[in-house]
């Protein structure tokens, strides 16, 4: 029988909020440091929220997006009672998988679970906090959107916000440099989603619908 979703508060010792948000990532790195950052912010709205991220070991490269529901699934959704206003969240890009469609479809069939896709990928979201995207031609944000690799380390995009700032590093994406401009990064986004889709077909990340969920008002 699954446990009581208190237990999720007990074991971080904080005091019962309303609602309870459960993230899962793609990422190994770059997703799981942005939120951690995020969740320490003086945006953060934790008066309301508790926010539990699903960590993956280093060593696990399973972060196909039925990897990651598989993880959500097992070790939230089947493992606590949650309530009706809780919700359990996927974080996946489109730049490698084909089965999204899939995934949401599972998604829909559960109470709590969903997704937020970044097309290509998550740097495109952290792109939108420190850069004006209409200033790019249609040209640059063809090559945004591809998303090729520049080097061994490094695709389109990391080089984009390497020209911004300077560096970019996967493994320490320094998110201090972009949680100030998050509501940028929201405005951006939403324009982006116009035709108000599952998950973007072109250009788009729908982290923002989650990050609306969590930051302080």
């Amino acid at each position: 029988m699954p446990r009581e979703r208190e237990e999720l508060f007990r074991q971080s010792n904080t005091i019962e909020k309303e609602k309870i948000i459960v993230l899962a990532f793609e990422g190994n790195d770059t997703e799981q440091i942005y939120f951690e950052e995020f969740k320490d912010s003086e945006k953060f709205n934790d008066e309301l929220i508790y926010l539990h991220l699903l960590k993956r070991p280093k060593n696990n490269t399973n972060s196909a997006p039925n990897h990651v529901f598989k993880k959500l699934k097992k070790e939230a959704k089947d493992e606590y009672n949650f309530n009706d206003t809780d919700e359990l969240w996927m974080i996946i890009d489109t730049d490698r998988w084909k089965n999204i469609s899939e995934i949401i479809e599972e998604c829909k069939k559960l109470d709590n679970m969903f997704v937020a896709v970044s097309n290509p990928c998550f740097e495109f979201w952290l792109l939108l906090h420190i850069k004006t995207i209409t200033e790019y031609s249609i040209a640059e944000l063809d090559l945004i959107l591809k998303n090729n690799k520049v080097t061994s380390k490094k695709n389109y995009i990391d080089v984009k916000l390497t020209e911004i700032l300077g560096s970019y590093n996967k493994s320490n994406p320094k998110p201090e440099q972009y949680i100030p401009h998050i509501k940028k990064a929201i405005e951006q986004a939403k324009e982006l989603d116009l035709e108000n889709e599952e998950y973007p077909k072109k250009l788009g990340s729908h982290v923002y619908k989650i990050i609306e969920k969590l930051i302080k008002h």
